[in-house]
């Protein structure tokens, strides 16, 4: 194949990567929770809240600041913010097609590319404002220098290694995890090849520390920090094949919080589902298939990648096991290069050609025909948190001042960026403050996190807690003057559980203890608001949207 047939096919994959990607890119519910965090430190004065935010915030400060950049150059628009997170997509597919070539040859790249350009998961974070498709250009970044390097140790490829080794520990705090394994992995070849030139590979990581150093507090805040993610979700081994899957199928189930087991989602209320074991499964089939026939060849790019991406997986696995991350896939996307370079090398060397030819045309056929077709399909998907709906509902129920709204889970002030807050009267129970309307003397709250399913326990029996019972009677409901309104949102995927379900749920040990405090909480304080305000005012309407909920009462 020709330089020109080859650089042509690659301009018509990274076309239709790009048409996919601004399909349905201007979302109408708004930025969500995530996304509202990007563009909230991005929005930030430089020099004085915009540090402060960023080291509140739990991530690398690398992505806040091209994305302030980007804001200055290009303005703060929901598109514009989306258009930004294109960008980075459309570059990952450039650079999965140069980590192809250089492990094998033009074919490997362009097949890369193309599982790059319809993979679910670049897609749908290539819509997202949030820093994982520019963390994973980087990662590529690093496999394409990191595979230069076992050829040729040149001064130019080091440098490169090094600077993206450096913009990965700038632009997710568990970064590190991943460059170490380059490093150690790197420097464990040369050293058993015997290769005098290892030495660089010393004083880069020296380089690597040092530039760093800076954020170290970021890190430590982080790694320190005892606010567990179990809060909101709970560990399980079954998180990492939802990984993988998310890897290769145009199915994406684990972008927020993964199904409580593989079973429930294969066989979904007794029914088979179908769709999830043709677009699901047998992507992930082909492409265990490939990788398995590719680590069969004992090549050792091959190995050392595999050995890298092995490793931060199972550090990463262990770091959700001890609460303090949630094992989701874009929390591992640095590994993602290795996992579709090795599916596209397996590929393109399968014998007989036979199969090869079928395995290629039905993974590739099974992610076009659901990302063309499927009303489901990444590009497609809403932002069913998204913040916008919840203003629209606001601004729908006609609410006046001296109304009530309290808003559950999130403070008013996220909703700024559609809605003048300042009109409206918002009380707001998030997760930083819900024990002040549980407890008479709310205890640390770090203690309540990691307690509070004994500390609540008997309320969540009974369906009851005295004191938020009394504040919403003596504090809120009292002071509504006559036909005032009272409104409570709340956001269904954190407040799902019923009062009836709870009452079997609390009776039910292992249930009740896999289950994250976060949706007992928040499920216990709507369904006794929602009591409290059916005694004491009248129901006059119930909206829902998304992900979000608005009750309204009225005071007669």
């Amino acid at each position: 194949m020709s330089s020109k047939r080859i650089y042509f096919n690659l301009f018509l994959i990274v076309l239709f990567g790009f048409l996919i990607r601004i399909t349905c890119l201007d979302k109408l519910e708004g930025l969500w929770n995530d996304e509202y965090i990007s563009w909230y430190i991005s929005s930030k004065p430089l020099f004085s809240e915009f540090i402060d935010e960023i080291y509140k915030n739990c991530h690398m400060p690398f992505y806040y600041i091209y994305l302030k950049f980007w804001s200055f150059l290009f303005g703060d628009t929901d598109l514009s913010l989306r258009i930004s997170s294109v960008i980075s997509g459309i570059l990952c597919i450039f650079a999965s097609f140069y980590v192809g070539k250089e492990l094998k040859e033009y074919k490997t790249g362009l097949l890369c590319a193309f599982l790059t350009s319809i993979s679910g998961f670049m897609i749908y974070f290539s819509q997202e404002v949030r820093f994982y498709g520019l963390l994973t250009f980087f990662s590529f970044l690093t496999t394409i220098f990191f595979l230069k390097l076992l050829k040729n140790r040149s001064i130019i490829n080091y440098i490169g290694f090094f600077i993206s080794n450096v913009l990965v520990i700038l632009t997710h705090t568990i970064g590190f995890v991943f460059v170490f394994f380059n490093l150690f992995f790197l420097f464990f070849y040369l050293k058993k090849e015997k290769q005098i030139t290892y030495k660089p590979i010393i004083f880069m990581s020296i380089g690597i520390l040092i530039s760093a150093l800076p954020l170290t507090p970021f890190m430590f805040k982080t790694m320190t920090s005892s606010y567990i993610s179990q809060f909101w979700s709970d560990f399980s081994l079954t998180k990492l094949f939802f990984v993988l899957t998310d890897y290769i199928s145009p199915i994406q189930i684990n972008l927020i919080n993964t199904p409580s087991g593989i079973r429930n989602l294969l066989f979904n209320s007794g029914k088979t589902s179908f769709g999830y074991w043709i677009f699901g499964i047998v992507p992930l089939f082909i492409s265990a298939i490939s990788i398995f026939y590719a680590l069969s060849k004992k090549n050792i790019q091959i190995i050392l990648l595999s050995s890298v991406a092995v490793s931060t997986l199972f550090v990463t696995t262990a770091a959700s096991f001890l609460g303090k991350i949630v094992l989701i896939t874009k929390y591992t996307c640095e590994i993602y290069p290795a996992f579709i370079l090795i599916t596209a090398y397996g590929l393109t060397i399968i014998k007989p050609e036979m199969i090869r030819k079928f395995l290629t045309s039905a993974l590739l056929g099974l992610s076009l025909f659901y990302i063309l077709v499927s009303p489901y399909a990444p590009q497609k998907t809403d932002r069913k948190e998204g913040h916008k709906i919840v203003a629209d509902l606001i601004k729908a129920e006609n609410l006046k001042s001296d109304d009530v709204i309290i808003l559950l889970y999130y403070n008013a002030n996220r909703f700024g960026k559609y809605i003048d807050i300042e009109k409206y009267n918002i009380d707001s129970v998030t997760k930083y403050n819900f024990q002040y309307k549980l407890l008479y003397r709310p205890d640390n709250h770090v203690e309540i996190i990691k307690n509070g399913k004994e500390i609540f326990l008997e309320d969540f029996k009974k369906g009851d807690t005295a004191i938020l019972s009394e504040t919403l009677r003596t504090e809120i409901f009292k002071n509504i003057p006559s036909k005032g309104k009272f409104a409570l949102i709340t956001l269904k995927s954190v407040s799902f559980i019923d009062e009836e379900k709870m009452k079997k749920l609390v009776e039910k040990p292992n249930a009740y203890k896999r289950m994250p405090l976060l949706f007992l909480v928040f499920s216990h304080i709507s369904n006794v608001m929602k009591k409290e305000a059916n005694k004491a005012l009248i129901p006059v309407d119930y909206k829902t949207k998304g992900q979000w909920e608005i009750y309204v009462w009225e005071k007669h």
